[in-house]
């Protein structure tokens, strides 16, 4: 194995990851406990979880021209500000109107899509000009232990400051991160030959327009059959996925009745397992195809899913539920790392970097598609019915889609092609 030495410039990413998953986690973490604790209802929290894949589908042909045409450094930096400016508002209007909570935490989470999504496709497509192409790995690892860690104690802390403060306190303190983060993206260095071509580009098709932008980066993924396949099956996975998004923290907190810090340690525990995965592959090299070992470790992210439900029979006490979800959601942790790190840096050296904003925004959006309706499926089967029955059919059938994805890849011999065997190849030196 490897030792992890860290430049100066992956320092600063680590920072903007770190800070800006903290500060955001908390308030995530706080707003659906909030919205959890009035409403009741596993759809009511359901309603807030599908407004970000509904606004991600909105805005992506506008985050793709927006990353493809414009200075990296700006956009992100217009992120924080707008970031910052909405969490400011949302402060002041909660405190003036308390009783529309409702509308104002769906209001402040339409707005912290719009700018999550803007902020995190640049940085994904800056990547090949912040680094070299052997630290892609160790980056892209690396880059997943510290929003994991920063997802660790989001909910921990987040836990123990929601008994304390009001929420538009928790988006007050969000502000403070994000300040924080826009003042680490000054100082990132870009690469000159790179920002050349990039602005050489932006003349070239300075004519072309959203849509134009956006047609171009649909027909490569027609033309990409492997990338195509991976992303309809994403889809339909974050559908089976929304089980778990929707139906633990119902589950815990309504079913087994664990309290909001025991609630809180378990959730942080997902993350744990997210850092210790991100550290393990950062010194691994991988042996084998990145779809192929993404996609057995989605077989075990199934037997997990069917795990969850486990407790329901048992009839075990709240400590003893929380130590049994803590081994699980590390556990989970580690299993998804080993699905999307391999995958994303696949396509990181598979897309033409020129069209890595729009391929990036589109690949999340189609793969997020399924989400809203899984949400509400399943935010529907929580309120009506026992939670081991829906765990064990999601995961039965999530083995079995699986399973038929990666036959019909071997049948087709897609995973013997070269990456790049259908596009030029990349310049050496480029990474993501």
């Amino acid at each position: 194995m490897n030792k992890i030495k860290l430049s100066a410039q992956t320092i600063r990413l680590l920072i903007i990851k770190f800070t800006g998953g903290f500060g955001s986690g908390m308030l995530s973490f706080a707003t659906g406990l909030y919205i959890l604790h009035r409403t009741g209802s596993a759809l009511g929290m359901g309603v807030s979880l599908i407004t970000g894949p509904i606004i991600s589908l909105l805005l992506t042909p506008f985050v793709g021209f927006v990353v493809d045409t414009f200075n990296h450094r700006k956009v992100m930096i217009a992120a924080q500000i707008t970031t910052s400016l909405g969490l400011l508002l949302f402060g002041f209007t909660f405190q003036l109107w308390p009783a529309q909570y409702f509308a104002e935490l769906i209001g402040l989470i339409v707005i912290l899509q719009i700018t999550d999504n803007f902020l995190s496709t640049t940085l994904t497509a800056s990547l090949v000009q912040l680094f070299d192409s052997d630290e892609l790995q160790k980056v892209n690892s690396l880059n997943q232990s510290v929003s994991s860690l920063a997802s660790f104690l989001a909910p921990i802390i987040g836990a123990l400051v929601y008994t304390l403060i009001s929420i538009d306190n928790f988006a007050f303190i969000e502000i403070g991160f994000e300040l924080i983060a826009l003042f680490t993206i000054m100082f990132l260095r870009f690469k000159n030959a790179i920002q050349e071509q990039k602005h050489q580009s932006t003349d070239a098709s300075s004519t072309e327009t959203v849509w134009q932008n956006f047609r171009a980066g649909f027909q490569y993924l027609r033309n990409q059959r492997l990338m195509r396949i991976l992303i309809i099956s994403s889809a339909a996975i974050n559908f089976f996925f929304s089980a778990v998004n929707v139906g633990e923290p119902y589950f815990l907190v309504k079913t087994l009745k664990l309290s909001s810090t025991q609630y809180g340690i378990t959730d942080s525990s997902l993350a744990v397992g997210m850092f210790l995965g991100g550290i393990l592959l950062s010194l691994r090299k991988l042996k084998h195809h990145p779809v192929l070992i993404s996609y057995l470790n989605i077989g075990f992210l199934s037997l997990v899913f069917i795990a969850v439900g486990i407790p329901e029979i048992l009839n075990l006490s709240a400590d003893i539920n929380t130590i049994y979800f803590i081994a699980l959601n590390t556990l989970n942790g580690i299993i998804l790392v080993f699905i999307n790190t391999p995958l994303g840096m696949y396509m990181q050296q598979l897309i033409p970097q020129h069209m890595q904003g729009r391929i990036f925004s589109l690949t999340s959006t189609i793969s997020m598609l399924l989400m809203p309706l899984g949400t509400i499926v399943f935010g529907f089967l929580f309120d009506h019915l026992s939670a081991l029955p829906i765990f064990a059919i999601t995961g039965i059938l999530l083995i079995i889609f699986t399973t038929s994805v990666v036959l019909t890849l071997s049948r087709q011999k897609l995973l013997n092609q070269p990456k790049n065997s259908s596009q030029p190849q990349l310049p050496q030196g480029i990474s993501d």
